[in-house]
């Protein structure tokens, strides 16, 4: 029956949860930043799986570097819009939310990326600031990843553990050694 058939984008509950096949995570780099629709880029920048390398040539693919110094109240509509979507890519670049490609790092951004983090710095020595700054961590990321692992978990120590168990045992022996009155007296 072809009409029972399901497709893909039909079978997502949420498109920001979803992980799309591999080459629909390259598909941001093919966006028209002045003829298509930047929701559409919005959203597939949201999506996981998304790498470091992709975000910061998507990010520089919005031409940036026209808009860094010119104030949001300054800027017309349209604008504001690429504006907006520039800043969200940022800031996911700056939290971690886009992960490096272990073999890639920045990849091929990797230049761009240190083209824009030096004219920060000169910039920032003649005290003038853009609206998008980058740490120069980012260009630490060889092609083997990072240095440090992106996730770690937690050590639990045995003896808090233990200690929590200890406690717990108390609370339930003591709450079975005190019986509810409820006889009043006459």
């Amino acid at each position: 029956m072809t009409g029972d058939t399901v497709t893909r984008e039909q079978d997502i509950s949420s498109p920001a949860d979803a992980v799309p096949p591999a080459a629909a995570l390259h598909e941001p780099l093919l966006f028209d930043w002045d003829g298509d629709d930047l929701d559409r880029l919005r959203r597939m920048m949201s999506r996981k799986g998304v790498d470091l390398e992709t975000a910061a040539q998507v990010f520089f693919n919005g031409a940036p570097d026209r808009y860094n110094m010119i104030a949001k109240t300054d800027l017309l509509p349209q604008a504001q819009a690429r504006c907006n979507l520039l800043d969200s890519i940022h800031r996911r670049i700056v939290c971690g939310f886009y992960l490096p490609d272990p073999e890639r790092g920045l990849g091929r951004a990797h230049g761009q990326m240190q083209t824009w983090i030096d004219r920060q710095v000169s910039e920032g020595a003649a005290g003038r600031a853009g609206r998008w700054v980058f740490d120069s961590e980012l260009l630490e990321l060889q092609l083997t990843g990072p240095a440090r692992p992106v996730v770690v978990q937690r050590p639990v120590e045995p003896a808090a553990l233990d200690s929590l168990w200890k406690r717990l045992s108390r609370m339930i022996r003591r709450d079975r050694q005190v019986k509810p009155t409820c006889e009043l007296e006459n």
